[in-house]
């Protein structure tokens, strides 16, 4: 361990907020698991955090692998085509499994059962940092050419530029969203890649920023304008929730219900830890997406900022070197990370609280789950590794 927090270059503090935030999940897991022991057995809560024990270590091991051997030229246009295949199969192999509340979004073995989606979010950051990154360094236009040689070569800067990767992304989103059934992942998924078309710093990409800026106000007035035919019901009964939790207490709105009384009783200190009375049936799978609410009503507002306060440390660190680093493929890497953990916490504490539509994704490192906690940690072991090359280089030139 003390080798590892020496590791010359890494941002410490980064490592600091993961230990703290992965400990603080597995005590957590533990109590709000405590709920559902009458029902699990007696040994459920020990045996969850358990296996949260489990995952965190191989998360910890799989970053720290990143961390010293990642290189950004393993992020090439052969690589990123691999790893979305992958990616891929494994999310169409969960057809193959018994689905989970509707959704097929799990590979189920034995009692352990793995989420490619989330290891799909960040191999769609590795994918779109090369594609929009560095791909069209390749694709430069010489001056003196003929008319119809320059329309050729044009033709075929859009297709790899543009056209593939946003084709990639569609048919990611369209498995997850209508094969899957797994809109909460397939949203975020897409809303990552949306911003980091957005965020690169490339000029030939300006254009097609404003098309698209142009073709998403279209569609958000579309679906609004006809929500009620492409929605299913229990997705449309999700924002009726939100937009009026308490219509319908005793069905829809009661996971809500239950998780706003936990917000309101816990106040500054909470009730006390382990002293939840929501978990015991009011709030199911209390341990999942719904454990900020535990976290309040146990630990209230003191316990909400302990967590609350490493999430955005990581999340700014994560800004703050993409701002500095020059180089597009490591900014976009960086960027993607930071909007992975930006995401997972606005939208599971937006939903949990009723800030906005309940879509069902894990806090990541604190919810109970081993896809979310291992791509989080892999993600952040890559994004450590180009954070230390930085500041080595950056070192280096100072000494110079």
């Amino acid at each position: 361990m003390k080798r590892i927090f020496k590791r010359r270059g890494v941002d410490k503090t980064v490592y600091f907020c993961v230990v703290i935030l992965t400990i603080y999940g597995i005590v957590m897991i533990g109590s709000a698991s405590v709920g559902q022991s009458a029902k699990m057995g007696p040994m459920y809560a020990s045996m969850n955090m358990i296996k949260q024990a489990i995952f965190v270590l191989g998360g910890f091991a799989a970053m720290i692998f990143l961390t010293r051997c990642f290189k950004k030229s393993w992020v090439n246009a052969n690589s990123t085509w691999i790893f979305y295949a992958m990616g891929l199969v494994l999310m169409l192999a969960c057809l193959f499994f018994e689905d989970g509340k509707g959704s097929h979004a799990w590979i189920r073995i034995g009692s352990f059962t793995i989420q490619p989606a989330e290891f799909m979010k960040v191999i769609m950051i590795l994918f779109l940092s090369f594609h929009f990154g560095e791909i069209e360094e390749y694709c430069q236009i010489p001056r003196n050419i003929t008319r119809q040689k320059k329309e050729e070569l044009q033709k075929r800067k859009l297709w790899y530029c543009i056209l593939r990767p946003i084709l990639a992304i569609f048919i990611a989103f369209f498995v997850g969203v209508f094969l899957q059934k797994d809109m909460g992942s397939s949203l975020i998924m897409a809303f990552i890649c949306m911003m980091l078309f957005f965020i690169t710093p490339r000029p030939y990409y300006t254009k097609y920023k404003k098309l698209a800026l142009i073709l998403l106000v279209i569609g958000f007035i579309l679906i609004l304008l006809s929500a009620t035919f492409i929605l299913k019901p229990y997705q449309l009964g999700r924002i009726y929730t939100w937009l009026n939790p308490l219509g319908d207490i005793e069905g829809d709105g009661w996971q809500l219900t239950n998780a706003l009384i936990a917000f309101a009783t816990g106040g500054l200190f909470g009730k006390g830890f382990g002293s939840s009375t929501q978990k015991y049936g009011y709030i199911p799978e209390s341990h999942n997406d719904f454990i900020v609410a535990i976290i309040y009503e146990e630990l209230g507002l003191v316990g909400f900022m302990l967590f609350l306060i490493p999430y955005v440390i990581i999340i700014y660190k994560m800004f703050h070197y993409a701002l500095r680093i020059k180089d597009t493929k490591s900014k976009l890497i960086l960027y993607g990370v930071g909007l992975y953990f930006f995401t997972h916490l606005l939208v599971n504490v937006g939903g949990v609280s009723g800030f906005i539509p309940m879509t069902g994704v894990p806090l990541l490192l604190i919810s109970s789950g081993g896809s979310s906690t291992l791509a989080a940690m892999m993600g952040l072991g890559i994004a450590q590794s180009i954070i230390a090359k930085y500041n080595r280089d950056l070192l280096k030139e100072q000494m110079e």
